[in-house]
């Protein structure tokens, strides 16, 4: 509380020489590493464009203005007019973004972009946070799409997983494994590397990047990719700041957005073929599904849809990826 005490009171005693300067502050929680993180590659062509058109801005990478929680409020009061969060910030002001989730509910980064347009779902989601301060920009993508990692065996069909204790974040991913006839248990992050050691846990479902960046590859041999949708990230305004704009300089931050997006595209597909070919570099067998099995696991996966997202959202978003 003290930290986000003192960032709040630093920013609020700069705020009115930033609005004087048009100094963009941007935030976010990683490393300025453009080629490990896709939401820097979004920010590098964004804040270039802005530079470029006499828009000064700052970046403050590694969570230095604080955590997610924390910078979101931050945003909301005009203190910074740009952060890069987890999509989870939005659940609660805008339910749909649950949605984007799904496992299976998009098939890959294109299917996603795709299916948001044709939705009209940023729209959407900014005619419930715009009360909030908050603007959806757009969705930087991670990297690859949802695959399976585990320690026993390679998995070429959903009848594979029965013997698997997977690592779960809450209760609804627990209830997924269910149905795909495995098990699984709940563990924080920051204790997966400890749980995969000592064999609480014998993998998880993450994008193929999890297991490179976080140093499990020693422990999870085995890599399924299950297409089972990108892993979004959110690139977050302050409505008052854009609102504030004029038309010109709205439009330069519209272009600035829309190049930022663009380029984390091109990153991502590169850092797919990537990421692939480190994990087998370092040891990790990639095994892929047999025919049909793909089905199998998304129908098996739409059981929770239902407990993660009401009816009407679940409707306009199953209308918009014609699922």
């Amino acid at each position: 509380m003290k930290r986000l005490l003192g960032v709040v009171t630093a920013l609020s005693m700069s705020f009115s020489t930033v609005a004087m300067a048009s100094e963009v502050n941007i935030a976010l929680s990683g490393t300025e590493d453009i080629e490990k993180n896709g939401e820097y590659v979004f920010i590098k062509a964004f804040a270039d464009h802005l530079n470029a058109n006499g828009m000064e801005t700052k970046v403050h990478p590694s969570d230095s203005l604080g955590k997610e929680k924390e910078r979101f409020d931050q945003l909301s009061q005009g203190l910074i007019q740009v952060n890069l969060g987890n999509t989870g910030v939005l659940f609660k002001l805008a339910p749909v973004t649950k949605g984007l989730l799904l496992p299976f509910m998009f098939s890959d980064n294109a299917n996603f972009d795709e299916s948001i347009n044709r939705g009209k779902i940023i729209e959407y989601v900014n005619e419930q946070v715009a009360p909030h301060g908050i603007r959806l920009a757009g969705f930087p993508m991670r990297g690859g799409g949802m695959g399976l990692f585990n320690s026993k065996h390679p998995v070429a069909k959903i009848a594979d997983v029965a013997d698997l204790r997977l690592r779960a974040k809450d209760g609804v991913q627990i209830k997924l494994f269910e149905a795909w006839g495995s098990e699984g248990t709940v563990v924080s992050w920051a204790e997966v590397s400890n749980a995969l050691q000592t064999g609480v846990a014998d993998g998880y479902f993450n994008p193929p990047a999890s297991a490179l960046l976080f140093g499990h590859t020693s422990v999870l041999n085995n890599f399924t990719p299950l297409n089972a949708g990108p892993s979004a990230r959110v690139a977050l305004l302050s409505q008052d700041w854009y609102e504030g704009l004029d038309d010109k300089t709205r439009a330069i931050v519209d272009e600035a957005v829309a190049k930022g997006i663009a380029a984390n595209r091109v990153w991502a597909e590169k850092w797919i073929e990537s990421a692939m070919t480190q994990l087998q570099e370092q040891g990790v067998a990639i095994t892929e599904l047999e025919p049909g099995q793909r089905e199998l696991f998304a129908e098996a996966s739409k059981k929770i849809w239902g407990e993660v997202i009401n009816e009407k959202d679940l409707a306009i978003l199953k209308n918009a990826a014609m699922n």
